[in-house]
């Protein structure tokens, strides 16, 4: 004699569909991978220096990531940093004679070392912040050391005028 199968067994439940987890999280690590991809190359790359009074102009370049220097008219010429800015070069050695300057020369090899060394390719590039009242032979003579030690592409950050 056979048993009667049991309710469960006649009408069995049918399963409802769900998001699969592995697909879910596939798909989150490709949003996030866009959006940080995307902020990192739409973001603002260069901070003006709150010491300076940035020069305006009426142009519309997108920053790039360079090495980045200050020239102040009371500081001389600095590293680009947030807080305590190091001195690479005085107004002491601003005011001297020569064209190229020293302690900045020796500060531009050793920054190309440095890349080198860790296997960044050497591009050459500078980015100068000036305050727009700094003596121009000081801005020469920083744009002169620059060429000497093989930096040839200088771009200045300048605020701009709004049209």
């Amino acid at each position: 004699m056979a048993f009667a199968p049991s309710k469960s067994k006649k009408n069995p439940r049918k399963e409802k569909g769900g998001l699969s987890l592995n697909s879910m999280m596939d798909m989150m690590t490709i949003i996030l991978l866009f959006l940080l991809k995307s902020m990192s190359t739409s973001g603002a790359l260069i901070q003006p220096s709150d010491r300076l009074v940035l020069p305006t102009a009426d142009r519309d370049m997108k920053p790039k990531k360079a090495l980045a220097l200050l020239v102040t008219k009371d500081g001389g010429v600095q590293e680009d940093m947030e807080t305590n800015p190091r001195v690479i070069a005085g107004v002491d050695e601003l005011n001297s004679d020569a064209m190229v300057l020293p302690s900045l020369e020796s500060y531009l090899v050793a920054q190309r070392e440095f890349k080198e060394k860790a296997g960044v390719p050497f591009k050459g590039e500078v980015t100068i912040q000036c305050d727009k009242d700094v003596e121009y032979k000081w801005l020469l003579k920083v744009i002169n050391t620059c060429g000497q030690t093989e930096y040839s592409t200088l771009d200045f950050v300048v605020i701009q005028e709004s049209s």
